[in-house]
């Protein structure tokens, strides 16, 4: 099977060229790397530092404005050649296994369409220190939990069959955020999704958490509402208990995107959240992020040492 690893871009040359080395790093090599120039100035050249990886095919297709990360990805796939897709932000990098250790699940288990990754997550300006780990745990038939919450994370952390892809349609460009979650949703209704039993992602986080969780809380609250209307009649079939958790679980992203400007914009949403259902989640986003990363740590740390990822 072959490999096409997309990265769009925009605006961050240096992080993209400490991404694209990750995945010249890798044990099992891709057959081509596509980068997708969302509209940057000045336009990408990696020439210019001799950065190219040998042996591997790159391509760099350039949009003369930006199109959004959304719509660059699709077009980074429309290019692919590989019977496998995977895709990298510009802002993460791969552990050098990454690649290797996704391939030999679907070599191992044929019947999987999409296979990802747990996350180690960095500091932007600390990134041989790791802040604790997202240990991956969901596999098998993961459809209607995925709606529950994202089971799989980010785009980074995914190998996912391009026929696959193809027929689910991409990601969707009218979802202004979380088109992450949207695309594991349709597809997990479609395939078995596996892990690789790993953390082959250096995830990238702000220094202040809630600054990153979106940059764009209207883009965000817009975002949920359009999810909860594309999969209204779905998530009324999971009962009033079940389709009330969901409800609550995307009112709490609101919630955490809106506290970007403060306690105050993100009060209706936690309202919202916990009126669907209780959830301790909703009440943290009151705390300082400080506090919500101390939480995170300690939650991760429990995940790991119950070794409860095990595939």
């Amino acid at each position: 099977m072959k490999v096409s690893v997309i990265i769009p871009t925009h605006n961050r040359i240096e992080k993209l060229y400490r991404a694209y080395q990750s995945v010249c790093k890798q044990t099992r090599k891709p057959e081509e790397i596509i980068i997708i120039d969302d509209g940057s100035q000045p336009p990408v050249n990696l020439e210019d530092k001799n950065l190219f990886c040998a042996g591997i095919k790159t391509l760099i297709n350039r949009n003369e404005y930006s199109l959004g990360a959304c719509q660059a990805r699709n077009l980074g796939a429309e290019t692919a050649t590989g019977d496998v897709l995977m895709f990298l932000d510009d802002d993460d990098t791969w552990e050098a296994e990454k690649i290797a250790a996704q391939m030999s699940v679907f070599t191992s288990h044929p019947s999987v369409g999409l296979v990802y990754s747990g996350r180690l997550v960095v500091q932007e300006t600390k990134r041989d220190r790791i802040l604790y780990k997202i240990l991956p745990k969901a596999v098998g038939n993961i459809y209607p939990q995925i709606m529950y919450s994202n089971l799989i994370g980010t785009t980074s952390s995914v190998a996912i069959l391009k026929s696959l892809f193809d027929q689910i349609e991409g990601f969707d460009p009218e979802m202004p955020a979380l088109q992450d979650h949207d695309l594991w949703i349709r597809a997990s209704k479609k395939t078995l999704v596996a892990h690789d039993n790993s953390c082959n992602v250096r995830y990238t986080i702000s220094p202040k958490p809630w600054t990153q969780i979106s940059g764009r809380s209207g883009s965000y609250v817009i975002a949920v509402n359009k999810i909860i209307e594309k999969y209204n009649s779905e998530i009324t079939n999971q009962g009033w208990l079940g389709s009330r958790k969901i409800r609550s679980s995307f009112y709490f992203f609101a919630a955490k995107s809106c506290r970007l400007q403060g306690v105050i914009p993100a009060i209706p949403w936690i309202t919202k959240s916990l009126k669907e259902y209780p959830n301790f989640k909703a009440i943290m986003v009151i705390f300082p992020a400080q506090i919500i990363q101390l939480f995170q740590r300690l939650i991760a740390r429990y995940y790991e040492t119950t070794k409860r990822y095990q595939y």
